[in-house]
C-alpha cells in the first residue's frame, strides 16, 4: 500500500470512529465506539471508497456508513431508555386499539388532529414530503416543532406513559428493522369515533365532499390555469371550510381548539404551498401573495 493510500485509510478509520461516537451520543448509549465499529467491520469495509471505478458520491458513501453504524449502535442498547428521541421527531398515529383511550378520557379531541386523505404530509420514516393516502388521527405536536404534546421536556418523560398509544408501545427505536409502521387497515379514523352521532357525522361528510384536499387541489390548479380568473371558486371553498367550523362550534357547544379533530386543519393553512394567503378585510376575503 502506498503512503498516500495508507493515509487515506487512516483518515477513513478516524472519521469512522468520530461518526460512531456521534451516533452513540445521540442514542444515549455508553459504549466504546471501537466496539461498534468492530461489530460491523466487514460491512463497513465493503462500503468504504474504492481506489478505482468509484461512482458513488461522498454523501452517498457516508450515508450508507452512518446507517450501518446506527444499526450496530442500537444493537448495544436493546431496550427503551426513555431518552425522548421518538417523542421529539413526530407524534404517534392512532390505531383502532386506541379507541379505549378516548373512552377513558385519556385522549381528548383538543389533543388530536385529523390528517385527511390527500393532505400534504411529511414522512419522518422516509424523510420526504408526500400526501396522506388515507385519513388518520394523530396526537398533536407542539406548534413549530415535531414534539408530541404529551412529552415533558423538563424530565424527558411522557405525561400519559402508562396509557400511551399503541404505536408508541410497539415502536422499537433501538431496532431499526422494527421501527413501527401502521398497516392501513389498523389506522383509526373519525368514522370509528363519530359516526354514532348522526347529526354531527352528516355535517362532517358534507364538509368532506365540498372541502376535500382533492377538491382543493382541483380549484387551486384551475386558479393557476386561468391566471386568477376563478378566484371566486377558491374563496367559496375556503369560506365554506371556515363557516362550517364556526357553525359546529356554536351548534354543539364545542371548543374552537377541537375543530382540527372534527374537520382537520383549515384549508387556508395550505395556501402557503401555493405562495398565497387569505386576508380578511371589511369588504370581504381576498387572496394575496405570501411573499
Amino acid at each position: 500500500m502506498s503512503e498516500y493510500n495508507k493515509a487515506e485509510a487512516d483518515f477513513f478509520l478516524v472519521a469512522l470512529k468520530e461518526e460512531a461516537r456521534t451516533i452513540l451520543w445521540k442514542i444515549h448509549a455508553n459504549v466504546d465506539p471501537e466496539i461498534v465499529i468492530k461489530s460491523v467491520i466487514n460491512d463497513l469495509q465493503a462500503l468504504a471508497p474504492r481506489d478505482e471505478g468509484e461512482t458513488r458520491t461522498d454523501e452517498e458513501i457516508w450515508s450508507a456508513i452512518r446507517e450501518k453504524l446506527l444499526e450496530a449502535a442500537y444493537a448495544t442498547r436493546p431496550q427503551c431508555v426513555r431518552c425522548g428521541d421518538c417523542c421529539t421527531t413526530g407524534s404517534p398515529t392512532l390505531m383502532h386499539e386506541d379507541i379505549e383511550l378516548f373512552r377513558k378520557d385519556i385522549l381528548k379531541p383538543s389533543e388530536i388532529v385529523t390528517i385527511r386523505k390527500g393532505e400534504p404530509v411529511y414522512s419522518s420514516i422516509e424523510e420526504k414530503p408526500g400526501t396522506a393516502e388515507q385519513e388518520m388521527l394523530k396526537v398533536r405536536e407542539i406548534p413549530g416543532e415535531k414534539t408530541c404534546t404529551f412529552y415533558r421536556k423538563l424530565d424527558q418523560s411522557c405525561s400519559i406513559y402508562e396509557h400511551r398509544p399503541q404505536q408508541c408501545r410497539k415502536q422499537e427505536c433501538w431496532n431499526p428493522q422494527m421501527i413501527s409502521t401502521i398497516e392501513d387497515n389498523a389506522k383509526l379514523d373519525r368514522s370509528a369515533l363519530l359516526s354514532v352521532i348522526p347529526a354531527l357525522w352528516e355535517i362532517i361528510e358534507r364538509h368532506e365532499e365540498k372541502c376535500s384536499h382533492e377538491e382543493f387541489a382541483r380549484v387551486m390548479a384551475r386558479l393557476g390555469a386561468t391566471k386568477g380568473q376563478t378566484v371566486d371558486s377558491v374563496l367559496d371553498v375556503l369560506k365554506y371550510d371556515m363557516h362550517v367550523r364556526e357553525f359546529i362550534s356554536e351548534r354543539f357547544g364545542l371548543a374552537e381548539d377541537t375543530m382540527k379533530f372534527f374537520f382537520g386543519r383549515p384549508l387556508a393553512d395550505f395556501l402557503g404551498l401555493y405562495g398565497l394567503q387569505l386576508e380578511k378585510r371589511e369588504d370581504g376575503y381576498f387572496l394575496t401573495s405570501s411573499d
